[in-house]
């Protein structure tokens, strides 16, 4: 069997289930070319002596290519071909705890040598049955690929046994769904997913002035469980590139590629980040954005909030400067909206549920209308009239709770969406409800807050600093919403923007065209009555 019908083969036998429980998604080849030459592992320069390492090899994309460019560089210094094969059998290192996957990589390595005429004995000879067990026999002994895993062996701290160049697309695996406990590197510490083991495994084996390239899934990005990870790479290491791409793999996750070096930045080092579809990117990549590495070092949990740089903003960046650390927040003329409101979320169902019916049944029963979720609920308005019912009796939350006046915001968006209930809704788990946390309910401050939560200001807040780095299925989180900012004003502040919030209730329910550009004028009158207030805190 070739080489490359045996790897097309051993990807088609796992199921997608398969693969992501094993985290098993190959790196893509023009991605792994890309990322090469952004580490400077180029045939221009000498590499025969740089140790390059993949301590997640799978069948080897990343070693491969990496031989193919150890090799030519060798040609272009005119080195013997024994040379050339030494330095690919010893400077190539690869580990994993598949076996199959080891195999491949090795043959892949193998056929490469013959392919150019390198010294390599144990070739496969077609039609012999036991040429895999000698192939695999006599690979071994030539090429540094190993049956192991990566984070299990025990790594020394002399910088000089480090390597020149760690390359991984580390399997995508939840510390919730796999134990890993057993690791060192997760002792004294919280929640620690398998591919934030590999970033920190990175930091500590690559020698100084080494080059460390990672495929990592987007959460890195903002997430807390990896702000220790963030914290040491923004200290030990110059972030030379930060791509953030969707639709790589079929996993249906959003991918971040970290490219550092080991030493200590520069005070006004450059970060070069894209955002982009890789579909689009093969044919016409994006042109890199610069952030200043030290921008990344101030966010309280060493956040790699790259779109900071492109809000021009400066109300924006202001509230992001005053609200995004306790010293500032202690200081400052806002309070979390978590204060005010109480946050809950609606019933544990799915859209398809067949607890929900299309129609209102009549029969004896209580029956309520319900809300789905962001299909239901738009920025001031709801669907009319209500999509589906659900029975009283199927209820798993209290009945009071759906009755009582309420803001909706939308949970799986990327940007803030918000409406006010006054009339009763049932609602599904993809919403928040927001009630007052005062016995008696003011109308007033619902509908002020829900004017915030709909204003540009608060949705680009919302965007800029958490939903956008997460490409696939963005979430608000509960405690983001939490802690969004509102201003410490009076009732008479107040009022022009709740009473506007209230005729774009009005407006937002009909359909004209006079009703759209009122609608169109109070929209503009809202967004710069909220501005004003906002800039009014900021500056007392």
């Amino acid at each position: 069997m070739e080489v490359n019908n045996a790897l097309g083969w051993y990807e088609a036998s796992l199921s997608v289930r398969e693969r992501k429980l094993r985290g098993h998604f190959s790196t893509p080849p023009q991605l792994v070319e890309r990322i090469l030459d952004a580490c400077v592992y180029t045939p221009e320069h000498d590499l025969q002596m740089l140790r390059v390492f993949d301590p997640a090899c799978g069948s080897g994309n990343f070693l491969v290519s990496a031989a193919r460019r150890l090799i030519a560089s060798g040609e272009r210094l005119s080195l013997s071909p024994t040379a050339i094969a030494l330095s690919v059998q010893g400077m190539l290192w690869g580990l994993d705890p598949d076996p199959v996957a080891c195999f491949l990589a090795e043959m892949q390595l193998h056929e490469l040598l013959t392919q150019a005429r390198l010294p390599l004995s144990g070739a496969v000879g077609e039609g012999d049955a036991e040429a895999v067990d000698r192939t695999r026999e006599h690979t071994a002994a030539h090429f540094q690929i190993h049956q192991a895993d990566g984070l299990a062996l025990q790594w020394g701290e002399n910088a000089e046994d480090g390597v020149d160049l760690f390359l991984a697309n580390p399997p995508y695996l939840a510390a919730k769904n796999t134990d890993l406990s057993g690791y060192r590197s997760t002792q004294g510490r919280g929640q620690a997913d398998s591919y934030l083991l590999f970033l920190d495994l990175a930091v500590r084996v690559v020698r100084p002035n080494g080059w460390l390239a990672l495929v990592l899934p987007d959460p890195v990005l903002v997430r807390a469980n990896a702000t220790r990870e963030r914290q040491r790479l923004l200290a030990q290491t110059t972030l030379h590139h930060l791509w953030h791409l969707s639709g790589v793999f079929a996993a249906h996750v959003g991918a971040v590629v970290v490219i550092a070096q080991k030493h200590a930045p520069a005070r006004h080092h450059q970060v070069a980040w894209v955002r982009e579809k890789w579909a689009v990117s093969l044919s016409t990549p994006t042109l890199p954005h610069d952030v200043p590495q030290y921008l990344f070092e101030q966010q309280p949990g060493a956040e790699l909030r790259y779109l900071l740089t492109t809000h021009q903003d400066t109300l924006l960046n202001g509230l992001q400067q005053c609200w995004t650390t306790e010293e500032a927040r202690s200081t400052a003329h806002f309070v979390p909206l978590g204060e005010l409101v109480t946050i809950r979320r609606g019933e544990e169902l799915g859209k398809e549920s067949p607890l929900l019916q299309t129609q209102r049944p009549c029969d004896e029963q209580q029956w309520y209308p319900v809300l789905r979720g962001g299909v239901d609920v738009q920025s001031y308005s709801l669907t009319t009239p209500p999509p589906c019912w659900i029975a009283q009796h199927v209820l798993q939350k209290l009945l009071d709770r759906y009755l009582a006046p309420k803001l909706l915001v939308v949970k799986s968006t990327a940007r803030l969406q918000a409406a006010l209930d006054l009339q009763g809704h049932v609602v599904l788990q993809t919403l928040y409800m927001l009630f007052a946390r005062t016995a008696e309910v003011d109308e007033n401050e619902l509908y002020f807050l829900l004017a915030l939560l709909n204003s540009h200001l608060l949705q680009e807040y919302v965007y800029t600093l958490y939903t956008a780095y997460k490409w696939v299925q963005p979430q608000i989180e509960q405690h983001v919403l939490a802690s969004l900012p509102i201003p410490h004003c009076t009732a008479r502040q107040k009022g022009p923007i709740s009473e506007r919030a209230k005729q774009l209730m009005l407006a937002c329910s009909a359909t004209s065209t006079v009703v759209e550009l009122q609608q169109d004028r109070l929209y503009q009158e809202q967004e710069r009555a909220i501005r004003a207030l906002y800039e009014e805190m900021l500056q007392k």
